[in-house]
């Protein structure tokens, strides 16, 4: 028996989980976490063959949950499960050593075989995302891109063009407004940008925006 656990603070989602895998013989949610800190109390406490998580969380974003549970439980496969698009988030997530990546709106059978894949050691990519893997191998160092960005760099960069300041970055991330206007410089220097209405335009050319949505 596969055993899962599922790390997202969206009930629904939890509940269409279970009903997804009810359907199966093999897969079973054994626990599941609405953020960072109660997975990795969870996963102290017993083990697991895959862990589903979200990107979008309270607290720590999915990639530092990510990274926490890579440095405490390395052997767990970890499927990316969001509603972000593939072409927002796969690449950088895959990098930091997610096992998978699918977008909420993946028909069950999908889900279901990208858990029975993890399970089995391997890595679940559909064919979207393998050829943005193969467009970032190719891609020319010289054009700017979000994912020269740091994770960091990129959540601040996210925040910023939703129209948060700097104190209210601060704020949620624990940082200080210091840090923040440091990595702030930084991504526009990357990204060979000046100005927020830079930053709201790339957004908008990369067809970010959406993405902030609900």
């Amino acid at each position: 028996m596969i055993k899962v656990i599922v790390i997202d603070d969206h009930p629904l989602v939890q509940a269409g989980l279970k009903h997804v895998f009810a359907d199966t013989t093999d897969i079973v949610i054994a626990d599941s976490a609405k953020n960072g800190d109660e997975a990795l109390a969870a996963l102290a406490n017993d083990t697991f063959d895959v862990a589903i998580l979200d990107i979008s969380m309270p607290g720590k974003h999915g990639i530092e949950v990510l990274r926490d549970i890579n440095a405490s439980h390395g052997k767990l496969p970890v499927l990316f499960y969001t509603r972000f698009p593939e072409e927002h988030y796969a690449v950088r997530t895959l990098r930091a050593g997610a096992s998978g990546y699918l977008h909420k709106g993946a028909d069950p059978d999908e889900i279901i075989s990208a858990v029975r894949t993890l399970a089995g050691g391997g890595t679940y990519i559909t064919p979207s995302v393998g050829a943005l893997l193969k467009e970032a191998v190719n891609r020319k160092r010289e054009e700017a891109s979000l994912e020269d960005l740091s994770d960091r760099e990129y959540q601040i960069f996210q925040m910023i063009v939703t129209g948060k300041g700097s104190t209210q970055i601060a704020n949620e991330l624990n940082l200080s407004v210091k840090t923040v206007s440091t990595h702030r410089t930084r991504l526009l220097q990357k990204l060979s940008l000046a100005t927020t209405a830079d930053l709201v335009r790339f957004a908008l050319r990369q067809g970010i925006d959406e993405t902030f949505v609900g």
